[in-house]
């Protein structure tokens, strides 16, 4: 009686320390990746004008997820706005400021942008006027050989085209058609597949 009694106690642990096994899905940074993975190719190039750009890149996913982060990777630290636009109609989904500490370094902020719709087209841009300063910094990053860098997918993330705009506000950057050779700003966002 007293080995059943032990075997069902051993049994009641084990199903309670059973746990689903789901796979954790790894965070997506898909405009730091495509500017990693293509360094040898691509050339970065970093200027100061007196102008003011609204710089960004359209973007859809091949998956159900959500944003996490936004953030920024200007070449000079500052105070941004990042924002996430619907491409088609060209209305905010979601707008956060993001303080970039250091110069040219990634710098993100947590968000809660909900589920993005699968295969729907999407902005992120950042502009680059931080505060009164009377000029705005950019990057800008293209391939030394010629060629595209638009289309190009990672992860779940395919990247369409390059968007800019001019102006100090924030605004959808229209004033631009879709650029391939050229990726402008760098905005950036952090993707989790559902």
């Amino acid at each position: 009686m007293k080995n059943l009694w032990m075997c069902g106690l051993l049994l009641a642990v084990g199903l309670t320390g059973c746990e689903k096994n789901e796979a954790v899905k790894p965070a997506e940074n898909p405009i730091t990746t495509l500017l990693s993975e293509e360094s040898q190719a691509l050339k970065i190039v970093a200027y100061r004008t007196n102008s003011f750009r609204e710089s960004g890149v359209l973007f859809s996913s091949s998956v159900a997820g959500k944003i996490t982060q936004v953030g920024s990777k200007l070449p000079d630290a500052g105070i941004y706005v990042v924002t996430v636009w619907d491409f088609n109609n060209g209305q905010i989904l979601l707008q956060k400021t993001v303080e970039q500490e250091v110069p040219d370094k990634l710098s993100l902020t947590d968000t809660d942008l909900g589920p993005l719709t699968i295969d729907k087209q999407y902005v992120i841009s950042v502009n680059n006027r931080s505060g009164s300063r009377g000029e705005g910094s950019v990057a800008f990053a293209f391939k030394a050989s010629g060629g595209d860098v638009f289309p190009t997918s990672k992860g779940s993330i395919t990247m369409h085209a390059s968007r800019s705009g001019n102006g100090n506000t924030v605004a959808f950057p229209a004033s631009s058609n879709n650029q391939f050779s050229t990726i402008y700003g760098f905005p950036e966002f952090t993707f989790i597949p559902d």
